[in-house]
């Protein structure tokens, strides 16, 4: 019997832990007691956000993630999470699938940390921006707001002006409440809902074109993994490519419940400015750029990412 320890990235309650809470019973009853997982929320075995060291230093031997935490240690690294005006969430899938999780997979060896991602979970179109009682009108509103976001929109968002900081998401709401930032990124519609935004967002700007989609790998210890028999590897990576579809079909029903949900509460939510949107895409176009001409692995993958959706948006104009 394999007794595991698995910590997800976000705090009890959200609708992300919930998807994870349902992972972690489904291993358990489809292995037939081989494998005994006991599920955390973020920080309750190491601090949330840092599950990628406690996978690789063996404190657990599960966890999940968003590429883009580790920013500090891979350049390539908010690639697997989204792009700006990049995949949309089926297409992110496939890509991993096809190619993505192998560039994941190569990068993290690369470094020598003991991880094995084989598959990851989706979720759907992000939030642009929610603030406090500040209102989004145009570009130049961009300039002096303190913004919490954890991807390569950050630098976007400096470049547009704004003071941009890091928090693990259970840290949002009181950073908001004490005027440590008035503007945040955090993530879906339902997601935010479940971590109480409402209280805290006066604003919430709609648009997938910032991030049109989140990938969240599933990480192994590399030790824990290799001690599984080859059926109960073949079992995890099909119950985590179960979740990835079960967690999506989750999240865009409770999406429309949750955009209705603050509308209800009064919260002023509507669509991002066309400006605001289109410069976030320029801009992310010259960093993208940028970061190519500076790694090479970062343009292979970037390349990669760029190719499937020209190949795939040409096969299928109208999405499938």
């Amino acid at each position: 019997m394999h007794e595991w320890i698995f910590q997800s990235h976000t705090a009890a309650g959200t609708k992300w832990n919930e998807g994870q809470e349902r992972l972690k019973n489904n291993i358990n009853a489809a292995s037939g007691g081989r494998i005994v997982v006991t599920h955390h929320p973020a920080g309750a075995v190491v601090p949330g956000t840092q599950e990628f060291d406690g996978v690789s230093e063996g404190l657990l031997d599960m966890g999940s993630t968003c590429t883009m935490y580790w920013k500090d240690r891979f350049n390539a690294a908010n690639l697997f999470t989204y792009t700006v005006a990049g995949l949309s969430p089926a297409e992110s899938k496939i890509w991993h699938m096809q190619e993505g999780v192998d560039y994941l997979n190569q990068m993290i060896q690369e470094k020598d940390y003991d991880v094995y991602i084989p598959a990851g979970v989706i979720t759907t179109p992000e939030m642009f921006l929610s603030t406090g009682a500040k209102e989004l009108k145009s570009v130049a509103d961009i300039k002096g707001l303190k913004i919490r976001t954890a991807g390569d929109d950050g630098v976007i968002f400096s470049r547009m002006g704004a003071a941009v900081v890091f928090l693990p998401s259970a840290e949002i709401y009181e950073a908001m409440q004490r005027g440590v930032i008035n503007a945040f990124q955090l993530s879906s519609p339902a997601m935010d809902w479940s971590s109480a935004t409402y209280e805290i967002a006066e604003n919430i700007y709609l648009g997938g074109t910032r991030q049109p989609c989140e990938w969240m790998p599933m990480m192994f210890n590399t030790d824990s993994w290799n001690a599984l028999d080859d059926d109960l590897k073949v079992l995890l990576v099909e119950l985590i490519q179960g979740e990835a579809w079960n967690y999506y079909s989750m999240m865009t029903a409770a999406d429309l419940v949750a955009v209705q949900s603050y509308i209800d509460y009064g919260t002023n939510i509507v669509s991002i400015p066309k400006d605001i949107e289109e410069e976030v895409v320029k801009e992310a176009l010259i960093l993208y750029e940028e970061l190519s001409a500076d790694d090479p692995f970062f343009a292979e993958v970037f390349q990669s990412i760029e190719r499937f959706k020209a190949t795939y948006r040409a096969a299928w104009p109208n999405g499938m």
